[in-house]
C-alpha cells in the first residue's frame, strides 16, 4: 500500500509540492510515495528520492488518460493528497480508494470526491498551502501551522520590490534538496531564464540583453536556460549579446537543478525556473509583472529578491494573460536592467 500525491498542475506548482512530499516521507517513512503528474516532470522526483514511482497523466492522450485511470483505480492507496483543486482534477478521484482518505481543499462542490477537505489558507505561500493538506493526519504539521513562525510568512500585500530573505523559511518547510551551499565560490555563472508559458509574465528580451551586458562587463559568465519551447527566445537574446552561453533546450529538469547548484545566481520571471532554483538553493532575482506576491507564488527561497512595480492594474490574473489587457505591458516594460542588477548585486 502506498501514498498518492496527485499534482497535475504546471511545473512550478509541482515543485512547490516538495515540502509536502518531504514531510509525507518523514511522517511515514516505511510507506512508498507515488506521484501523479504531467509527463516529463516525474523523473526529477524519482532521481532525487522524493518519490518511489511516477504515474504520468497525459491529459492530451485518450489512451494515456485511460491507462493512468486504470492504474489509479487498481490499487487501494493508504492516503491520497490532491493539492490541485480543479473540477477536472476532482473527477479523477471517482473510483480511487484510500484507506485513510482522499484529501483536498474545501470547495462548495467537491464533497462527493474527497473524504477530508481542508480550508485552503489563501493568506500563505503556496508551498505552505499544499503542506496544510497533511494537517488532519499529521499532528506535527497541525502544530506548526498554529505557530507565529508560519503566520510571519504570510503573503506580502505591497507591490514594491522587496527582499524575501527575512523571515527565514523553516527547515521543515524548505524546498532545498541539499545540492550544496547557497552560493558557489568557484563558479561565476549567472543564469538568465527569460521564458514563461504565459507571455505577459516575461520581462522584455531587451531587459535580459542589457542585464547580460552589465554582467559580462563585470566579469561574470552568463548562461541562458530554458525549455525547448523557450529556445527561440533564448536564441534571439544570445544573437544580440556576444559572449553569452545558450543552453536552452539542452538540459533535463534534473540536469538544470544540478547545474543551478553550482552557479552564483539566477534572474528569471515568475516561472518554473524560479522554483527549480529554490530546490537547488540558488540565489534568485525574480521579475514580477502581471502576477503579485499576494497570490502566493513567491520564490520559496531564503536568498531571493522580487523586482516589481506598483500599478493599479496588477494583478491582471492568477497566471497573467497571453496579452496585456491594456496593451501597454507597463508592468514589465517599465523595469530596467539597472534596477534588476541593483537587486542582484547584493546576492552576488
Amino acid at each position: 500500500m502506498a501514498h498518492l500525491v496527485f499534482q497535475t498542475a504546471f511545473p512550478g506548482d509541482v515543485f512547490l509540492s516538495i515540502p509536502l512530499i518531504k514531510r509525507l516521507r518523514a511522517f511515514d517513512p516505511g510507506t512508498p510515495i507515488v506521484l501523479a503528474c504531467r509527463p516529463g516532470l516525474g523523473d526529477f522526483f524519482l532521481l532525487n528520492g522524493l518519490v518511489d514511482e511516477v504515474i504520468a497523466i497525459d491529459k492530451r492522450s485518450r489512451t494515456g488518460r485511460a491507462q493512468a485511470r486504470q492504474r489509479l483505480q487498481r490499487e487501494e492507496w493508504d492516503l491520497v493528497l490532491v493539492p490541485h483543486s480543479s473540477v477536472r482534477t476532482a473527477l479523477w478521484m471517482w473510483g480511487v480508494r484510500a484507506r485513510r482518505g482522499r484529501v483536498s481543499f474545501r470547495k462548495w462542490w467537491n464533497a462527493p470526491f474527497f473524504d477530508k477537505r481542508v480550508v485552503r489558507p489563501d493568506h500563505l505561500p503556496d508551498a505552505l498551502r499544499q503542506m496544510s493538506l497533511l494537517a488532519p493526519i499529521d499532528n506535527r504539521v497541525a502544530e506548526w501551522f498554529a505557530t507565529p513562525e508560519v503566520h510571519d510568512l504570510a503573503n506580502p500585500i505591497a507591490q514594491q520590490s522587496l527582499s524575501l530573505r527575512q523571515p527565514l523559511i523553516p527547515d521543515w518547510a524548505s524546498m532545498e534538496l541539499g545540492y550544496g551551499g547557497p552560493m558557489a565560490e568557484n563558479d561565476r555563472t549567472v543564469f538568465l531564464a527569460p521564458g514563461s508559458v504565459w507571455a505577459t509574465k516575461r520581462w522584455t528580451p531587451e531587459g535580459f540583453e542589457d542585464l547580460a551586458r552589465i554582467l559580462l562587463e563585470r566579469g561574470y559568465e552568463v548562461e541562458l536556460v530554458g525549455s525547448q519551447g523557450e529556445k527561440a527566445l533564448c536564441d534571439q537574446i544570445a544573437s544580440h549579446v556576444k559572449g553569452v552561453k545558450n543552453s536552452a533546450g539542452q538540459t533535463s529538469l534534473t540536469q538544470l537543478v544540478s547545474r543551478f547548484s553550482a552557479g552564483k545566481a539566477l534572474v528569471c520571471n515568475d516561472s518554473g525556473a524560479m522554483h527549480a532554483a529554490a530546490a537547488a538553493g540558488l540565489p534568485t532575482v525574480a521579475v514580477f509583472g502581471p502576477t503579485t506576491l499576494d497570490l502566493g507564488f513567491r520564490p520559496w527561497n531564503n536568498h531571493a529578491v522580487v523586482v516589481q512595480k506598483e500599478l493599479k492594474c496588477r494583478p491582471c490574473g492568477k497566471h497573467g494573460p497571453q496579452k496585456c489587457p491594456l496593451g501597454t505591458h507597463e508592468c514589465m516594460q517599465s523595469i530596467s536592467a539597472k534596477e534588476v542588477y541593483a537587486a542582484l548585486e547584493p546576492l552576488l
